[in-house]
C-alpha cells in the first residue's frame, strides 16, 4: 500500500489523496453486497475547526430569498489564501496531484468515469 501523506494530517484531503494513490497504481477496487456503511460526519474537533476558519467575508450569508449563499474563492478579496490552514492543504493537494501525474505510472484498471466532477472550482488557491 501506499503510504498516507504526511502533509495531510488532521483533517483534510487525507482519505482522498490515499484513494487517488491507490486507483493510480492498479489498486482493484470490489463493491460489497449486503453490507452498509454509514460515515459519520466528523465532530468539530480542533483540527476541524482550524480548517473551517477562514476570512470573514468568505462566510455563508442569507440572501433576501432565505437561501444560503457562499462566494467563491475567487470572489474573496484575500491576498494569501496560504494563511488558512484550508488554503495550506489545498495548495499541498494541488503538489500531490501534480507529483502523482508525473512520477507515479497511470496503472489504473478501471478508467475515471465520464461526469466524475471537478472539484477544483472549490479549491482555495490558484492552480
Amino acid at each position: 500500500l501506499p503510504p498516507f501523506q504526511t502533509e495531510f494530517s488532521g483533517y483534510g484531503k487525507n482519505k482522498m489523496t490515499f484513494i487517488m494513490h491507490l486507483r493510480r497504481t492498479g489498486y482493484s477496487f470490489a463493491q460489497l453486497g449486503g453490507t452498509f456503511l454509514v460515515h459519520y460526519p466528523h465532530l468539530n474537533s480542533p483540527s476541524r475547526m482550524e480548517w473551517n476558519r477562514g476570512p470573514e467575508e468568505a462566510n455563508p450569508i442569507q440572501r433576501k430569498d432565505g437561501k444560503m449563499y457562499k462566494k467563491s474563492p475567487k470572489e474573496v478579496s484575500v491576498k494569501d489564501w496560504k494563511f488558512y490552514k484550508r488554503g495550506r492543504v489545498d495548495a499541498s493537494f494541488v503538489n500531490f496531484r501534480n507529483w502523482l501525474r508525473l512520477y507515479v505510472k497511470d496503472e489504473a484498471l478501471v478508467p475515471m468515469c465520464d461526469d466524475s466532477q471537478d472539484d477544483d472550482a472549490r479549491l482555495w488557491i490558484d492552480r
